[in-house]
């Protein structure tokens, strides 16, 4: 019996050695990441008439990132133990294929979603500092020779922790400002290209594109930001 339960186990830990050790990706653990980077902006402006006005360009400012990731499914917590999970991974292979590729995001972001414009020969600009919570899905592939890809799903809110509208030589708070100061939710999508140094850092970029979807109410203004979020940082496995 106990020679039995022993080659079981023995058993399981070579089948899941076998399917999981053929590449790297299968043997994911949790990693923080902190990027910082660029924030491109464009703001999506209708005015009470209803009429969306044109002047304004995509302005740039700063962003930062602090956040955390791990794949659905981590071998390394129970790979080889002949438990009951090693056995079932072991016989849905397609499944245990699936959820090893696929990672779940979560990060605290800071961002300067600005813009610029003129009209009538009078000049102006937003500079706003947001903060919020990002989170993201989707599926890696590993290159080879350390070289990851990946892709995600995003989705982000973001509050106003300060802004002001400069025009001419006045500054308005944009704290007061309806279009501003409430909760603004992004839904996007975002490309991520990552070189492992060793086993316990890698270095990443990464490009996402977000995008509120307020609606426009009759006889009410409507703002809706555009980004185009770049940043670059470094990956911390295994704490």
């Amino acid at each position: 019996m106990i020679y039995k339960f022993i080659r079981l186990k023995l058993t399981i830990a070579v089948g899941l050695c076998v399917l999981f050790g053929t590449s790297p990706s299968f043997a994911q653990s949790s990693a923080w990441k902190i990027g910082l980077g660029n924030s491109l902006t464009t703001y999506d402006f209708v005015t009470t008439q209803g009429v969306q006005i044109n002047y304004l360009k995509k302005g740039s400012g700063n962003a930062y990132s602090i956040g955390y990731e791990q794949a659905f499914l981590d071998t390394t917590k129970f790979i080889g133990q002949g438990t009951s999970k090693d056995l079932y991974y072991l016989q849905h292979k397609s499944l245990a294929k699936i959820l090893s590729h696929l990672e779940w995001s979560s990060a605290l972001l800071m961002n300067q979603f600005n813009a610029v414009g003129d009209v009538q020969n009078t000049s102006f600009d937003y500079q706003t500092n947001y903060l919020g919570l990002e989170l993201g899905i989707g599926p890696f592939v590993n290159l080879g020779k350390g070289w990851k890809v990946q892709a995600q799903g995003k989705a982000m809110g973001q509050y106003l922790l300060q802004g002001n509208q400069h025009v001419g030589s006045a500054y308005v708070d944009l704290s007061q400002n309806k279009d501003f100061n409430q909760l603004k939710v992004f839904v996007g999508y975002a490309g991520i290209l990552e070189k492992k140094i060793n086993k316990s850092l890698s270095l990443y970029v990464s490009a996402a594109n977000h995008q509120t979807f307020v609606a426009t109410k009759q006889g009410e203004s409507s703002l809706n930001f555009k980004t185009l979020n770049i940043l670059f940082g470094i990956k911390i496995i295994g704490l």
